[in-house]
């Protein structure tokens, strides 16, 4: 049973999935571990009259304060564990030491105990696993029943019947099921981690949607190429977003249980008689894969795998995150009351009535619904009715008492324009969450840009590229006839883009370069010659200051027209020019067009 339960207060911690974890499921086992005062583990870490434990190494004879030392000491002796005792103890995470109980466990890289990153990991997945489950009114971590198992088997050393055990628990976790039925789709195709990440998690939320493999491979190749080893290191960090980190830990659980298999996707080119390659990590389903299909979806002779959900898994760290979450678990709880099925205008509602400030709207919760199903929660439609595949064990919905939620702005402007987006996919409204964030990561930038170029080239008929990098534009775009092109600037402000000399330096200074093709930069170099005019194109969240007459400052100083566009805007746009509303030409009209707001294209934004 889902059940909505209120507290005066509960902690909003991210579990589930995890980066820095071991592959084999039953080293997961030695945290749940933690939690039975007699394990082996808790032994090893205490020690005793004849031998040192491994707690004092990687505590004292590490460095550690004795306070700290005897706080993990004392928590060896308690069966409610929380999160600083289990992770870090007074924000103590950088110091070589263990400040934690997961710390002291496992061996790190270059010390003697794992960074605290690592052991959050753990810790998230041995709850994704069933292992210990957390309380929210107290704020600790507790055994669960699959835990007091789990660590029988370890302690008895009968680690063929744990690896069996803990198999059946990959079953009910829900990301294993989503991967498990992905690669089974087309049992023949080698996937990397971007096929992974692109095919994961809600689409309209940056954090869970990979950037594109292709986009990938050809900055690499030509960084080879140019022997650009900068740009070459630039865009291995830059092109890694979070699903695909949690994706190459997942595949990697998988391939230890032979569910698949190892191998690689190789592309190449030829520069001048050169060729030059780049490899990418694959992963191919093996039989033992597809037969695992039958244990999670029900087949054969098996029963479908029950699945394990939160209400922490329902969202990415993002602006509202908590509300986005309540909304999804509360559409998983109404759908389990519902074995006909449930259309997305009664879920709507009903979400509505339980909590109206989540402004629940139909199309979020189709949306959301496919975003279930790609976190490996099967939800089928049927005569326009929603019906959950899949049952859930018990879960709950925590709720704050007296707690109203709020949108922000970017909550409110994807709400608005959400309804009107018939043709063009949703997934390019994870820009407008980036455009309006405070601080953003690398990947969320490059992923702000490769949106913003896509709308260009994949939606609106342009041709192009994504550039991106130190001293480059973010894109360049132009008509198949080579009549328009623009130079694009994508900019992530949350309080608004104000057109400066100093936000502006950048783009005058590609004007010149794109003018002169002379300097060494050459980000030119695939851009015709023969374009017949070109304009500079800024998108962003929103414009503050007098923007309308520095922009025409700056159109008169570097002789170039050019325009202001919201990311929103940008997305309406392209909306019509999918529909055939409006062509290239006049699309590009509107853009430059700064008199022609949002307003023209949706009302009541409030």
């Amino acid at each position: 049973m889902i059940t909505i339960k209120e507290y005066s207060h509960f902690p909003d911690q991210t579990l589930g999935l995890g980066q820095d974890v071991s592959h084999d499921l039953t080293n997961i086992v030695k945290v749940a571990a933690l939690f039975v005062k007699d394990s082996k583990i808790c032994k090893e870490l205490q020690g005793d009259e004849n031998n040192e434990g491994r707690l004092k190494k990687v505590t004292l004879d590490a460095g550690a304060p004795m306070d700290v030392y005897r706080e993990l000491l004392s928590a060896l002796k308690k069966e409610k564990l929380t999160k600083k005792q289990l992770v870090s103890l007074k924000n103590l995470g950088r110091k070589p030491y263990a400040s934690g109980l997961i710390r002291a466990i496992f061996k790190g890289q270059r010390s003697a105990a794992i960074v605290d990153w690592a052991a959050q990991n753990y810790l998230s997945v041995a709850v994704g696993m069933g292992l210990i489950d957390l309380c929210y009114s107290d704020n600790y971590y507790f055994l669960t029943k699959f835990g007091k198992k789990a660590v029988e088997l370890f302690d008895d050393g009968k680690i063929k019947e744990l690896k069996e055990f803990m198999l059946n628990r990959l079953y009910e976790y829900p990301y294993a099921a989503w991967l498990i039925r992905l690669v089974n789709k087309n049992p023949s195709k080698s996937y990397t981690k971007f096929d992974l990440g692109e095919n994961f998690g809600f689409i309209d939320e940056p954090g869970f949607i990979s950037l594109p493999e292709d986009m990938y491979v050809d900055g690499i190749l030509q960084a080879k190429s140019t022997n650009n080893t900068a740009e070459e290191k630039r865009i291995r960090e830059n092109f890694e977003s979070t699903s695909d980190k949690y994706m190459r830990w997942l595949a990697g659980v998988l391939v230890n249980y032979d569910l698949l298999k190892e191998t690689k996707r190789t592309y190449s080119k030829k520069v001048g008689g050169k060729k030059y390659s780049v490899s990418l990590q694959a992963y191919k389903v093996t039989y033992k894969g597809i037969q695992a299909l039958n244990k999670v979806n029900g087949g054969s002779k098996y029963p479908r795998s029950k699945k394990r959900v939160r209400w922490e898994y329902l969202a990415p760290k993002v602006d509202n995150a908590k509300k986005r979450k309540t909304s999804r678990a509360l559409i998983l709880k109404f759908l389990s009351e519902a074995p006909n099925g449930i259309d997305n205008v009664r879920l709507s509602n009903k979400i509505n009535k339980i909590e109206p400030s989540i402004n629940s709207i139909s199309e979020q919760v189709s949306d959301d619904i496919e975003g279930l199903n790609r976190l490996g929660i099967e939800i089928d439609i049927k005569d326009n009715k929603f019906i959950l595949k899949d049952k859930l064990f018990d879960f709950i919905i925590p709720v704050k008492r007296n707690f109203t939620f709020t949108s922000s702005y970017a909550d409110k402007v994807k709400k608005t324009i959400l309804p009107t987006l018939k043709k063009l996919d949703h997934k390019y409204l994870q820009a407008v969450d980036i455009a309006y964030k405070k601080k953003t990561t690398n990947a969320e930038s490059t992923l702000l840009e490769i949106l913003s170029t896509n709308l260009f080239i994949k939606e609106m008929n342009f041709n192009g590229l994504h550039l991106g990098g130190s001293n480059k534009p973010d894109g360049f775009a132009y008509t198949k006839d080579k009549k328009i092109g623009l130079i694009l600037d994508s900019k992530a402000y949350s309080s608004g883009f104000a057109v400066t000399k100093s936000s502006t330096d950048a783009m005058a200074r590609y004007i010149r370069q794109y003018n002169k093709r002379n300097d060494d930069s050459k980000w030119w170099i695939n851009i015709p010659k023969d374009i017949k005019n070109t304009y500079f194109l800024y998108i962003s969240s929103y414009y503050i200051g007098n923007y309308s007459k520095q922009l025409l400052d700056f159109e008169r100083g570097n002789e170039m027209k050019g325009g202001l566009v919201e990311i929103a805007k940008l997305i309406l746009v392209a909306e019509k020019v999918k529909e055939n509303s409006l062509n290239e030409e006049k699309a590009t009209e509107n853009l430059l067009n700064n008199e022609i707001s949002m307003a023209e294209y949706y009302e009541n934004l409030k």
